[in-house]
C-alpha cells in the first residue's frame, strides 16, 4: 500500500488551514506535494485528488465514492434528494423558463431606475433579489404579487440580507459539511441566530400562502404531504440557500467582469443584439445564445460557487498508484482544478472561447466541475444554467456596468465564494 504523500502537518495547522484560508492553503499544499497528497484530521483519513483523470474514476465510480460516510446517512440524504430531483426534471425546469424571463425583466427596471438616478448598485444583492423573485415563483408555486400582497409588511430586500447574515443557510461550507464530526464546533454570532429567526418567519409565510391555493405535482406539495411543519420550514431554508448557492455567484461576477473590462462585452453583445434585438430573452432564445453560455462556462471557471467536494470511498481504491484507504475521504478542489495552469492555459485570463465545441474536444478528464458530476452531482445544474443565461442575455443587453474602484472581491470560501462585501457598480442605460 502507497498513500499519497503527506502534507506534514499538525491536526491543528491543517484545521486552521481549512476553515480559515482554504483557498490559499490547499493550492500551497498541492504546489508543494503535488496532485495528490493525504493528512489526517481526528480519525478522518482524507486524500487531496486534483489529477482530472483521477477526478473522473471517481465521479464515475458512484458506487464506492459516496456523499456520506455510512450508509445509514446516505440513505437519508438520497431520500431527501429524490423529492426535490423530481422538481428538477427537464420538464420541470422548462415550466419555471417564464418566472425566469418574468423576474429578468423587473430587475432591468430596477435597474435602469438606478442608471437614471445615477446611484451605485450592488449587483450582488440586485440578483439574490432577482433570484429570490424566480424562487418564489417557481419552486414554491407562489404567483408573486399575490404573496406580497397576502404579506405587505414582507420586505424582499431585507430577505436577501438575512440570507448573507445567517451563517450556514446561504453560503455552502464543504469543509464543515463534511467534516462536522472531526472539527471544533461551529461558533455562530446573534446577528446570524437573528436572521435565521427572520427567514423561518419568511418560510412558514410561503407555507401559508401555499395552502391557500396548493397546487398538485410541486415541491410544496410533496413536502408538506410528507414532513411535519417545522420540518418543512427548515428545508424551505435549505432551498432557498442552496439555490442561491448555485445561481447568484455566476451571474453577480459575470457583470462584475462585465464592469472590469467593457471590451468583454463586444462579442456579447453582438449576438445578443442578433438574437434579441432588445427585448427579453426566453427559453426558446438559448439554442441561439451559444457564446452567452460560453461566457457563463467560463465565469464559474473562475468563479466556482463551491469550491471542492468530498466523496467517502466505501472499499480501497487504487488511483495512479496512490492507495485510498477503505471508509476514507477524498477532495477535489474545483478552485484549484480551475485556477491549475496544467488544465487550463492562461487560467487567470477570462477566455470564453476556450469553451468552443473544438476546444473542448481537448480537454482530458474532468478539470472542470463546478456543479460537481456523477450521479451525486447538484441537482440544480440545468435550472440554474437556464436562469443564468436567461438573465444575463435581458440585462447585458439593455445595462453597461462600471465597476467601483477599492473593493475586496476575494472570494469567500465558506459563503459559496460570495464576495466580501458585494459588488459594487454604477450602471447605464446602452
Amino acid at each position: 500500500m502507497m498513500l499519497a504523500p503527506t502534507a506534514g502537518l499538525d491536526e491543528a495547522a491543517l484545521v486552521k488551514g481549512l476553515t480559515e484560508d482554504p483557498l490559499s492553503f490547499t493550492k500551497n499544499l498541492k504546489d508543494q506535494l503535488g496532485d495528490f497528497f493525504s493528512f489526517n484530521i481526528g480519525s478522518a483519513q482524507i486524500t487531496f485528488v486534483n489529477d482530472p483523470l483521477a477526478i473522473e474514476q471517481i465521479f464515475s465510480d458512484g458506487t464506492n465514492y459516496k456523499k456520506k460516510r455510512n450508509e445509514g446517512e446516505e440513505g437519508q440524504y438520497l431520500g431527501m434528494m429524490a423529492g426535490i430531483c423530481a422538481m428538477f426534471t427537464p420538464e420541470q425546469v422548462n415550466a419555471y423558463t417564464n418566472s425566469m424571463s418574468n423576474a429578468s425583466e423587473r430587475a432591468l427596471r430596477r435597474l435602469q431606475d438606478f442608471a437614471d438616478s445615477g446611484s451605485r448598485v450592488d449587483v450582488f444583492h440586485e440578483m439574490m433579489r432577482l433570484t429570490l423573485e424566480i424562487q418564489i415563483e417557481s419552486l414554491f408555486s407562489l404567483d408573486l404579487e399575490l404573496f406580497l400582497t397576502d404579506h405587505p409588511s414582507m420586505d424582499l430586500d431585507q430577505i436577501c440580507h438575512d440570507l448573507m447574515a445567517a451563517d450556514r443557510v446561504y453560503g455552502f461550507d464543504p469543509v464543515y459539511a463534511g467534516l462536522t464530526d472531526y472539527l471544533p464546533p461551529f461558533t455562530t454570532t446573534s446577528r446570524s441566530e437573528q436572521a435565521k429567526v427572520s427567514l423561518l418567519v419568511f418560510a412558514d409565510k410561503v407555507i401559508e400562502s401555499f395552502s391557500k391555493n396548493p397546487k398538485e405535482n410541486t415541491l410544496l406539495a410533496y413536502l408538506t404531504a410528507n414532513m411535519p411543519h417545522d420540518q418543512v420550514s427548515q428545508t424551505i431554508l435549505v432551498l432557498l440557500g442552496a439555490h442561491h448557492e448555485v445561481a447568484v455567484p455566476a451571474i453577480s461576477r459575470a457583470l462584475q467582469l462585465l464592469g472590469e473590462n467593457s471590451s468583454l462585452k463586444t462579442k456579447l453583445t453582438d449576438e445578443l443584439n442578433n438574437a434579441l434585438g432588445g427585448r427579453i430573452a426566453t427559453q426558446a432564445d438559448l439554442p441561439n445564445l451559444t457564446y452567452t453560455q460560453m461566457f457563463l462556462h467560463e465565469v464559474r471557471r473562475l468563479y466556482p460557487c463551491v469550491w471542492m467536494v468530498m466523496r467517502w470511498s466505501r472499499e480501497e481504491r487504487i488511483l495512479n498508484g496512490f492507495t485510498i484507504p477503505k471508509d476514507s475521504v477524498v477532495m477535489m478542489s474545483q478552485w484549484i482544478s480551475h485556477h491549475d495552469s496544467s488544465h487550463f492555459n492562461n487560467p487567470e485570463s477570462f477566455d470564453p472561447e476556450r469553451w468552443s465545441d473544438e476546444n473542448i474536444k481537448t480537454i482530458l478528464g474532468v478539470p472542470y466541475f463546478p456543479f460537481s458530476k456523477g450521479i451525486r452531482s447538484c441537482a440544480g445544474e440545468q435550472f440554474a444554467e437556464i436562469q443564468d443565461a436567461i438573465i444575463l442575455a435581458t440585462i447585458a443587453q439593455s445595462i453597461d456596468f462600471t465597476l467601483c474602484p477599492g473593493q475586496n472581491l476575494t472570494p469567500l470560501a465558506r459563503r459559496s465564494d460570495a464576495p466580501q462585501e458585494g459588488i459594487i457598480c454604477t450602471v447605464a442605460r446602452n
